[in-house]
């Protein structure tokens, strides 16, 4: 991803200054009441926390390889890629929950929930999901809110379906491990990836191509990130991609690349700047070669 490295560099500045920005015409005078600066304290601890911020660096992305000049700069495109990074903070929020995974631990930090205590996290959670919608801009016949809106159902959705898998791994057959990673990870992958492309202007079929870029390259993020953590002996409890090949990693490398494939040949239609989401998605398969 050398190639691309600084193009990231300058997306990432741009997301990491507009959420910031975000989060503090939040606060508003709020934090003269009683529990408030507490609240927005953990607010911060979840969304500034770290982060790669690939989902918000697509949205620029395919805004960009639909035509828009330095999406970065573009108030639309900006707001699009924050409200898709405000949706995946309060997943992981909730994700991390005692009644969800339990985590104590994200990013290299305590969870909202391990340092603000659960009610704050669940509040928390609540919050950034209703700002995720407030973020996004309100651009005339773009109808951007039900991408968003499909992909905060889709992710509850997966979310059931990975604790039901937890809780029974008998149930977690190749069917029901690709409604899970399609829908927690991919969900939020297609999601950004459409948003770029409606917030500049693409007709119906180019949107539909950079949402099924995104679909399927959330999978093979997933594989990867699967791939990844059974390399750093991470608990794997969890079903996994691993798990349907039986813990074989040459084939689960097959399905990443498949996937990766898939992203790629999507791109298609597309006639503009692609190389970037090209760059990216094969980017994802040097991790794990």
């Amino acid at each position: 991803m050398s190639d691309l490295a600084p193009t990231l560099a300058a997306l990432r500045t741009a997301v990491e200054g507009g959420l910031a920005q975000t989060l503090e015409d939040a606060k508003g005078s709020d934090t003269a009441i009683a529990g408030l600066e507490a609240f927005h304290q953990a607010l911060a601890h979840a969304v500034l926390g770290g982060g790669k911020r690939i989902r918000p660096c697509l949205t620029l992305l395919c805004a960009q390889a639909c035509g828009m000049e330095a999406p970065e700069r573009d108030p639309n495109a900006l707001r699009a890629a924050l409200a898709i990074e405000l949706l995946h903070c309060y997943t992981l929020v909730h994700d991390d929950l005692p009644a969800m995974d339990n985590d104590t631990e994200r990013r290299g930090q305590p969870s909202v929930w391990a340092k603000f205590g659960q009610a704050n996290a669940i509040l928390v959670g609540d919050y950034l999901q209703a700002l995720a919608f407030c973020t996004l801009p309100h651009a005339d016949g773009k109808a951007l809110a039900p991408l968003l809106a499909q992909a905060a159902t889709d992710v509850v959705s997966g979310q059931v379906a990975d604790i039901a898998a937890a809780a029974d791994p008998t149930v977690c057959d190749a069917r029901h491990l690709l409604y899970v990673d399609t829908l927690k990870t991919g969900a939020l992958f297609r999601a950004a990836c459409a948003l770029g492309a409606r917030v500049a202007g693409a007709d119906d079929k180019t949107v539909d191509a950079c949402a099924a870029y995104g679909q399927n390259l959330g999978l093979a993020f997933q594989y990867v990130d699967d791939l990844l953590d059974a390399d750093q002996a991470k608990d794997n409890a969890e079903p996994s991609i691993l798990t349907l090949c039986g813990g074989d990693a040459d084939q689960a490398r097959a399905y990443a690349k498949a996937a990766t494939q898939r992203a790629l040949d999507a791109l298609a239609p597309l006639d503009a700047k692609t190389a970037p989401l090209v760059t990216f998605a094969e980017s994802l398969l040097a991790r794990i070669a």
